[in-house]
């Protein structure tokens, strides 16, 4: 039987080989060009239609690619690119790169362990399931191992974003059929108290192992928590303190942590051991925290810092011992060969500067005749420790002199001579203008303070002469 091309070309080569003289009437012509528009408009024609629906069931090649969309949202160009605005697959996506143009977004908890996805569940009664699991490329077979804890999240598509999970331990695996036999368990053994049978095309992951300690463990993110978890020792769905190996993030709740001072909502690392080259600690605003390194006793050519250490690679403040001291270095570098002492902003005093003590004593002695002129210097000494302190580091203006005796006029009047800040650590005696007329017997005093301004203190001694 002859197809509809082919009675179409028999039709229109006789109009086009008639040669008798009105042979090629209206009919003929009329009914070659109603074949022609019944084969165009007809159900088998073999040109794919603009004008409606249509289909081909034959490979279509466009050579300079294709535009999809009226507003040309979808592009599949000559060259093998795809430009659309979403792609939603329902299988597996195998990609040999992946290029994200300026970030990549995760929700939820990303896993990194062993995993599947769940083509069909077929339940086999009390409490155990057969699960076959998806194979996303032709060779792949199902990594899950007997005793394996399983975890499956199964995303309710609603608007709060609720899901429900599932928890439970593997039986035994069939590479063949790539399947795997569960037993759920029980609600109070489940975080929650609620345990969920599997669904197809749920996903899951492997959480520990009842027995192999090589798959007890797993690593996560979470950004619902806010945190990357390295959990060990998992041998069931509940997680006991002992299985938070480290964490990077928020803490969890952990009862360990509780007596700690944690800032809350403030990311903190946590592991048992940590091996570092270099610690730089920096408080809230960023600047650096120094770590406190005792030197021993100052050396005079040692250069002290209080910064950055090149050789040691950290932030230090070094500290010394010296004139029974124990000082900190309180500049970027403390002046080479200038020691730690009162008075010297270089340095902190830690331990021992209160240790302030105030000595007099005379040049001649401590008894002198009544009868003979004489003279002698009384002589002030403050110590800092085993460090005496000199007038230039107290400072003139804070050292007062005076005079105590029977006399109170002429202790004013001595007073008034030798005003606070015009003697220093030396006070010249001379009997006949500062003792007068004494009979034998008496005594006259004197008395010297010296103001520390650093510390808000006045040190009082007193010297007693007599005659």
């Amino acid at each position: 039987m002859a197809s509809a091309t082919e009675n179409m070309k028999l039709a229109f080569e006789q109009i086009r080989d008639e040669r008798m003289m009105h042979a090629n009437t209206a009919t003929r012509v009329g009914n070659a060009f109603l074949m022609l528009l019944n084969y165009i408009t007809g159900q088998d024609v073999s040109f794919l239609r603009k004008d409606k629906a249509d289909s081909t069931r034959y490979l279509l090649k466009l050579l300079a690619g294709a535009v999809i969309g009226e507003s040309g949202d979808i592009r599949l160009n000559a060259d093998g690119s795809i430009v659309c605005n979403s792609m939603t697959v329902r299988g597996s996506a195998v990609f040999s790169e992946l290029v994200f143009n300026h970030q990549n977004v995760l929700e939820g908890d990303t896993y990194f362990t062993e995993k599947g996805i769940i083509d069909s569940v077929d339940f086999i009664g009390d409490g155990q399931y057969k699960l076959v699991i998806r194979k996303e490329y032709d060779d792949e077979i199902v990594n899950f191992h007997a005793y394996d804890v399983l975890k499956c999240s199964m995303n309710n598509l609603d608007r709060g974003r609720t899901y429900k999970t599932s928890w439970m331990r593997v039986d035994s695996v069939d590479t063949d059929e790539n399947a795997i036999t569960v037993t759920l368990y029980d609600n109070e053994d489940v975080p929650g108290g609620v345990n969920y049978a599997p669904l197809p095309a749920a996903r899951l992951i492997r959480w520990g192992n009842q027995l192999d300690k090589d798959r007890q463990g797993v690593f996560f993110v979470s950004s619902k928590d806010n945190r990357f978890m390295f959990l060990q020792g998992v041998t069931q769905p509940k997680l006991m303190d002992g299985n938070y190996s480290a964490f990077i993030g928020v803490p969890p709740d952990l009862d360990c942590l509780k007596n700690i001072p944690l800032a809350a909502r403030q990311p903190y690392i946590y592991a048992r051991g940590l091996i570092v080259q270099d610690i730089i600690k920096l408080d809230y605003k960023g600047n650096p925290q120094f770590t406190e390194r005792d030197l021993g006793t100052w050396q005079a050519d040692k250069q002290y810092i209080h910064g950055y250490d090149d050789e040691a690679k950290g932030w230090f403040t070094d500290r010394v011992w010296w004139g029974g001291c124990y000082w900190q270095c309180s500049v970027e570098k403390a002046t080479v060969g200038k020691e730690p002492r009162y008075n010297n902003a270089d340095w902190a005093c830690l331990l021992g500067g209160a240790n302030m003590s105030l000595e007099l004593y005379s040049s001649k002695g401590d008894f002198f005749p009544s009868d003979e002129r004489w003279q002698t210097t009384i002589i002030a000494e403050l110590w800092n420790a085993e460090m005496k302190i000199t007038e230039e580091e107290i400072g003139r203006e804070n050292i007062k002199w005076t005079r105590i005796s029977e006399d109170t006029a002429g202790d004013a009047a001595w007073g008034l001579k030798h005003a606070q800040g015009t003697v220093g650590l030396e006070l010249l005696i001379d009997s006949s203008e500062d003792i007068g007329t004494w009979t034998a017997g008496k005594k006259v005093g004197f008395q010297c303070e010296i103001f520390i301004g650093e510390q808000n203190m006045t040190y009082t001694s007193s010297y007693e002469i007599n005659i």
